[in-house]
């Protein structure tokens, strides 16, 4: 799939926890390709989601590509686990600590034949993200303040710099995704689209209904 092509990615978080496996299966009826596992330590955020065991059984129930988002202080610490757990694309945030650096984690990701992606706070400029543009696979624009569903699109503040990624990209011949997170909804993804987005993390927006067929649908026409 190339940086252009649309896609809704259920987020697992928005999930029935007490039912993972049956969700993971509704996601993929629903018409899902890839799902997003944010992975949260209550440190780097303030709230705790789950680990690698969580990736682990999720892996054991779908052939989907999983797109791990860690926001966790010492990503670098916790890497192996995650791939070893079957993450198909493992994303760090620039703002985390490291053992290392954020240079250092990018190469073992990719070095272990997994996709690599890089997260900018809704507050990070998009600078910060520049040095390692060219290890990257995904480029994750956070829409809400990380750590909690169910948050308003952060409009004024994410779009500015997912245009200004989509420029850069366009402008040095790169190919990351760009992806956003945090608020998407049928009203809000086009707003995202229009600025560059091609990788959409819907949570409450897609596992919420009843109908998750009906709604993944729905947000897919929104942005094709």
């Amino acid at each position: 799939m190339d940086c252009h092509t649309p896609l809704i990615l259920p987020s697992l978080l928005a999930a029935d926890f007490a039912n993972v496996a049956s969700e993971v299966k509704r996601a993929e009826a629903a018409g899902a390709k890839w799902l997003h596992l944010d992975v949260m330590d209550g440190n780097f955020v303030d709230n705790i989601s789950f680990g690698p065991a969580m990736v682990q059984a999720v892996r054991k129930h779908t052939e989907m590509f999983l797109d791990v988002h860690l926001m966790i202080h010492r990503p670098d610490h916790y890497l192996e686990r995650f791939v070893k757990a079957g993450a198909n694309n493992i994303s760090i945030h620039v703002e985390a600590e490291y053992d290392t650096d954020v240079e250092a984690t990018l190469k073992r990701i990719r070095h272990a034949g997994v996709q690599a992606g890089l997260v900018l706070n809704p507050a990070t400029p998009f600078e910060a993200a520049k040095p390692y543009l060219g290890m990257i696979d995904l480029l994750l624009i956070m829409t809400v303040v990380p750590g909690f569903g169910g948050q308003a699109f952060m409009e004024a503040e994410a779009m500015p710099k997912l245009l200004e990624a989509k420029k850069y990209r366009d402008s040095h011949n790169l190919r990351y995704h760009l992806e956003v997170d945090g608020g998407i909804y049928v009203n809000t993804a086009p707003i995202a689209k229009r600025h560059g987005a091609n990788l959409f993390v819907c949570g409450t927006s897609a596992y919420g209904p009843a109908d998750m067929k009906a709604a993944m649908e729905g947000l897919a026409a929104a942005v094709s």
